[in-house]
Parts: C-alpha cells; structure tokens; sequence
C-alpha cells in the first residue's frame, strides 16, 4: 500500500530578479510517485510600472531520468510536477522571480511529497540522517538561493563539498553571474524566524533575519 515517506515546504522570495530553493532528497531505492504543486504566489505591481512587467514563479522537480542539457551546470529541458520511476534520489525545485530589482518583492511558496510506491512498501526510511542547508548569497548579503540536502535512513550519503561546488557553479550559471561573485553560508534553515525574510552578514558570513517595521516584506517565509 503506497503512502507518503517524505515531504517538504518550499518557500521564497525574490528581491532583485529571480531567486529560487530547492530541496534534494536521498532515500533507498525504491519505486516512488511524487508531486510538487505551487501552492502560493503573490506580486505587488510596481506604483510605477512599464507595460511589461515580467514576474513568475514555477515548481517542478529533477530526477536521474530527467532530459538535461548545458555545460557545467546541467539545466532540466523538461519541467515535471509530478513522476513515477525508481529511483534513490530526486529534487524539489521552486523558482520566482520579481522582474527586476525595482519592483517589489514575489513572494512563493509550494510542497514536494514523495511516496513510496514499492510491492512491500515499508515506510522505515522517514528519519533524516543527515541534512545540508546552504543560502547562496551575494556581495550585498542578499540571499538569492537555498539549498537543502536530506539523506534520509538507509539512503546513499552525499558528498558535502561535491554539493557544495555544485550548488555555487549552478547559482552562477543560473543567476548569469561572474565567478566568484556569489558565496555559500551553511545554516540550520530550522532555527530561521517563520514568517521573516534573511539575508547573510558579509563581515561575518552568518545568516540573520531582516527588520521589517512595516511588515511589507516575505508573506510566506524566505
């Protein structure tokens, strides 16, 4: 009998174009359905606007199986929300973005579920061995994406400085930055404020929660 192992929030927002954050699971290999479904999206416009004012945000998720193209950062030519394979591993992808960094912030949020689709489908696997949060971050300390590595009980273990160099290779790529101009802040994405924006302290390297008096900032949470 299927039923969920795993399951995850995806929420952001962008500030100054896109941003996004994904979610990268590993678990034994095993016959799994999963859906990710865009729950959430919300955009002010501008009180001064052109009239095109591009803003989006879409969720969708990546697996072995997935059609890839590029160099050193493969991107998906194909966006799934739901699949249905074996596999050990798969990631949740949310991305939104606000245009430009002169309008006001996207705010998105979604949830990716994975369940275990197996003849004898046991459920023992649920626990996380092992998690890596990372907030890719740029000179100004805003957080443009975050990362998150679970290796649940009984999945294959990931190389922590592999998803490091990935995770910031892939940023650039996607961000269409120049090397060495974004860098990685490892945290506990857990002990982060509900409900409050973040950004990183370039002196320090530590993420801490963004003042908001006015309450006009993440509706979700970053």
């Amino acid at each position: 009998m299927p039923g969920i192992f795993f399951t995850s929030p995806l929420v952001k927002t962008a500030t100054a174009g896109s941003s996004w954050r994904d979610v990268e699971a590993y678990f034994p290999e095993t016959q799994v359905f999963a859906n990710v479904l865009l729950s959430a999206y919300r955009h002010q416009t501008p009180e001064r606007f052109t009239s095109f004012q591009p803003s989006w945000a879409e969720a969708y998720i990546v697996t072995p199986e997935t059609p890839m193209s590029g160099g050193l950062f493969s991107i998906p030519t194909r966006r799934d929300n739901t699949v249905f394979l074996t596999t050990d591993h798969l990631t949740f992808w949310l991305q939104v973005s606000n245009g430009s960094s002169s309008n006001p912030p996207s705010s998105a949020s979604a949830v990716g579920v994975i369940y275990d689709y197996a003849p004898a489908a046991t459920f023992d696997f649920t626990n996380a061995l092992k998690r890596l949060d990372l907030a890719v971050y740029d000179e100004d300390g805003t957080v443009i994406g975050i990362h998150q590595s679970v290796q649940l009980t009984g999945g294959p273990d990931f190389d922590e400085d592999e998803t490091r160099e990935r995770v910031l290779t892939g940023a650039h790529q996607m961000d269409e930055r120049e090397p060495g101009s974004l860098r990685l802040a490892a945290f506990d994405y857990d002990a982060t404020p509900t409900g409050s924006d973040f950004r990183v302290d370039t002196s320090t390297g530590r993420v801490e929660p963004m003042s908001d008096p006015a309450g006009t900032g993440n509706p979700f949470r970053s």
